[in-house]
């Protein structure tokens, strides 16, 4: 997780589950539209030091040289992929500078928590700052605006008009399919359960509540959430609107397990009426592409519910 916040560690589990597992069918679909096109190329010239980027410069059909250890990207999510010939350039905020200076990078890609060692990597190279969220921030517009962003300085403007033309087409079939849940009139809670007695709820600001807002769904949430647009609460919290629907995402077998048996979990109103929808894991800080797969696996959990 990017450093500069501070976070408690049931959170930073919260987080790095949203992304733990396996990739779902949808993912791998979204994947190779996103990197697999002909016109796909390495950017021998660019280094990515952020994961969530390094979504979005792979979903603009670029491969970068050097990605902070690249292996995480891939326990995180991972898609779209990333290729093996991809060079690890070291820790997130400790760079190999030796490594970066061999692979000659024309720019290297950072985010605001890189300042530091914003002078150091502009002696190697042109340096360019990408933010994806931050206080005052909504991550959902952030997103598009770091993509439009990117793909200016990569030269791939072309792709980013039809990355964004496949999201609207996504997000319009995925409105169509919520339309008989949208008529319910319900607001939704977006939860990522931490244990049997605390969740992770997604605020308007998130990436994922800047979706369900695009598909006219009203978040149920109405507290302060944290610059990524989460935030930390007991089960309680959650009954202040017990007329709910709740979409889960990405919850660990073993916290399941523990909701299963927790009289907390199970006395909420939204429980006892079976209003808890469930969908895999899924990227909280991601791009395009991120939001996209959100939208598909929201539509599929929730198509029907009408209750």
């Amino acid at each position: 997780m990017t450093a500069g916040l501070r976070f408690s560690s049931k959170r930073r589990l919260a987080l790095a589950g949203l992304g733990a597992a396996t990739l779902a069918a949808s993912g791998a679909t979204f994947a190779s539209g996103a990197v697999a096109s002909s016109d796909a190329r390495a950017a021998a010239g660019a280094v990515v030091l952020d994961w969530p980027l390094t979504e979005v410069v792979l979903s603009l059909g670029v491969v970068p040289a050097g990605v902070s250890r690249p292996s995480w990207y891939a326990k995180l999510d991972g898609v779209p992929p990333l290729p093996s010939s991809v060079v690890d350039t070291g820790l997130l905020y400790q760079p190999n500078f030796e490594v970066l200076e061999t692979l000659k990078p024309e720019l290297i890609v950072i985010t605001p928590w890189h300042a530091p060692l914003r002078a150091l990597l502009e002696r190697i190279a042109p340096t360019l700052t990408v933010q994806l969220f931050g206080p005052g921030i909504d991550v959902y517009p952030a997103v598009h605006a770091a993509t439009r962003k990117l793909a200016a300085a990569l030269g791939r403007d072309a792709a980013a008009d039809a990355l964004f033309a496949r999201a609207d087409a996504a997000l319009a079939d995925a409105s169509a399919r919520l339309a008989a849940f949208r008529a319910t009139g319900r607001p939704l809670y977006l939860l990522r359960p931490i244990d049997d007695r605390h969740i992770a709820v997604f605020g308007k600001n998130s990436l994922f509540g800047g979706v369900l807002g695009a598909l006219g769904i009203d978040n149920a949430w109405q507290g302060m959430a944290d610059p990524q647009g989460m935030t930390e609460a007991d089960l309680g919290a959650l009954a202040q609107h017990t007329d709910a629907q709740v979409v889960t995402i990405g919850v660990p077998p073993g916290v399941a397990a523990q909701l299963a048996r927790s009289p907390l979990w199970r006395a909420l109103l939204f429980v006892r009426q079976n209003r808890v929808q469930h969908i895999g894991p899924l990227p909280a800080l991601g791009g395009v592409v991120a939001s996209m797969r959100f939208a598909d696996s929201l539509a599929n959990a929730l198509q029907g519910v009408t209750i």
